[in-house]
């Protein structure tokens, strides 16, 4: 398989384990953070407050007011940590895997509104004072972090419109896999997800650019062209019987696999071909392509010889 530049191939030692691992990671550390913030400002205060430290007055007012904001966030983000997955539970399965990443989303967004709203009602900014700064801040913002946006919107997209879905078998650019994880600037795929040792990372905004096919999770079609100038028999005076092959391949194919083969003769300027065709899962496919390879290599082998058993008796 083909690596191109635009992705990223990681090792791990479980997806499981960095699933977990890395679960509200975002959370987990604006907390901390908060908490340190809070706890340094909380020493400052006090320590002025026991004639530790002498402070002015207005210095200790801006303090006190970056200290209530700092609370304000600080719970926003412990009630995000402590009812995003409660809150997506009670839901069941009322959604799918996708719309439940973009509500847990949502939710936690709506609670730093409430935690911002809450900080400019306790500075006394007017509402209209409030436009505009948002409106200046967001221009600035959407120029300086564009890319950024863009990756965004692509995550919405994938969520909402979902062109596919985790589970899925999908292929983009030279890369195939299963779908792990859609978030919010890669899309992880994993070419072995019965081992769980590797995948790669797809940027979002690369889905919206170049064309995906979604082999979905069940069995899907399958095809390949054999041709027959190419193999390594010497096909010439071999008697193609393509029922009797195909029956001999799904006798063999169909012990182990529950797939149907069918072979068609076909040509094009590079020559005489065998089209063929099968279903299967994605974890099975390769394994079939490789059986179906080496019955029909064993087949035309064996034409070959009996052909040239009777040509040599032809010409005595």
């Amino acid at each position: 398989m083909s690596k191109e530049p635009f992705t990223e191939k990681l090792n791990s030692k479980n997806f499981d384990e960095i699933k977990g691992k890395f679960r509200h990671k975002f959370l987990n550390r604006t907390i901390l953070l908060f908490l340190l913030l809070i706890l340094l400002l909380a020493l400052v205060v006090l320590a002025n407050q026991q004639n530790i430290i002498s402070i002015p007055q207005a210095v200790i007012d801006y303090l006190s007011l970056a200290l209530t904001i700092l609370m304000s966030y600080a719970l926003a983000s412990i009630v995000a940590r402590l009812t995003v997955n409660r809150i997506m539970y009670l839901f069941g399965d009322a959604f799918e895997p996708e719309q439940r990443i973009l509500l847990s989303k949502a939710y936690i967004a709506l609670l730093y509104t409430i935690a911002t709203i809450y900080v400019f009602v306790i500075i006394g900014i007017q509402v209209q004072d409030i436009a505009i700064f948002l409106g200046l801040i967001a221009t600035g913002f959407a120029f300086a972090i564009r890319d950024v946006i863009l990756s965004y919107i692509s995550w919405f997209i994938l969520l909402t419109k979902k062109p596919f879905k985790i589970g899925d078998h999908i292929h983009i650019e030279g890369i195939e896999g299963m779908v792990k994880h859609i978030g919010m600037f890669y899309v992880l795929l994993d070419d072995s997800p019965e081992t769980y040792d590797d995948f790669y990372k797809v940027p979002n905004k690369l889905f919206l650019e170049k064309p995906i096919r979604n082999y979905g999770r069940g069995q899907f079609a399958t095809e390949f062209d054999l041709y027959l100038t190419k193999t390594p028999v010497n096909t010439s005076g071999i008697s193609l019987d393509l029922s009797t092959l195909a029956e001999e391949l799904n006798t063999e194919i169909g012990k182990t696999f529950s797939s149907r083969i069918d072979l068609r003769l076909d040509s094009d300027k590079e020559g005489m071909k065998i089209r063929v065709y099968y279903r299967s899962c994605y974890a099975d496919r390769d394994i079939i392509k490789d059986k179906i390879l080496a019955i029909l290599y064993r087949s035309l082998q064996k034409s070959s010889r009996t052909g040239d058993s009777d040509t040599r008796g032809t010409n005595c």
